[in-house]
């Protein structure tokens, strides 16, 4: 799992793992706002007008970039993201369409497919990457103290370490 390092305070502060923040939350308050803004469209409406891609896109692009240059199986890419099963089929249809994904054949399973990026994939993902981590920066980390943010980390990195022993 890569580290993301913020270096808006004296000390860099590393949020490992972090993709995206609100997974199933509507917004920064209870009722779905925070002031004018609503933080999971607003990064959604950033990339899409940064890099062209939507947020669940850019979730599975960021999954399938992890797995690396082996890929990732297609029913490990559809548990990991944050839209539907069925929806990660589409989403995969129009990447291989566009040319940002191929489908392989699993060497080890016959029956599974790895799907990789494509240098364009890469490209694209890279470049949403830097507009998603400075909405990071811009809607949360910058709103944070050195301590708070610090002990943000040492929560995620207890639930990430949580999370490996039970799998």
């Amino acid at each position: 799992m890569g580290m993301i390092h913020v270096d808006n305070h004296e000390n860099s502060v590393p949020f490992r793992g972090l993709r995206e923040p609100l997974e199933g939350i509507e917004g920064g308050t209870a009722n779905g706002s925070h002031g004018d803004i609503n933080v999971p469209d607003d990064l959604d409406d950033d990339l899409q007008e940064e890099s062209g891609i939507d947020v669940n896109t850019y979730d599975a692009l960021l999954h399938i970039f992890e797995a690396g240059e082996h890929g990732i199986r297609m029913v490990d890419l559809a548990s990991a993201v944050i839209i539907s099963k069925s929806g990660i089929t589409s989403l995969v249809d129009r990447l291989e369409a566009s040319a940002h994904v191929q489908r392989n054949a699993d060497s080890d399973d016959r029956r599974a497919i790895r799907i990789t990026l494509t240098p364009s994939g890469e490209q694209t993902f890279r470049a949403a990457a830097r507009v998603h981590l400075a909405g990071i920066e811009e809607y949360f980390v910058k709103l944070l103290s050195d301590d708070e943010a610090r002990a943000i980390a040492e929560t995620l990195e207890r639930i990430h370490v949580h999370g490996e022993t039970q799998s």
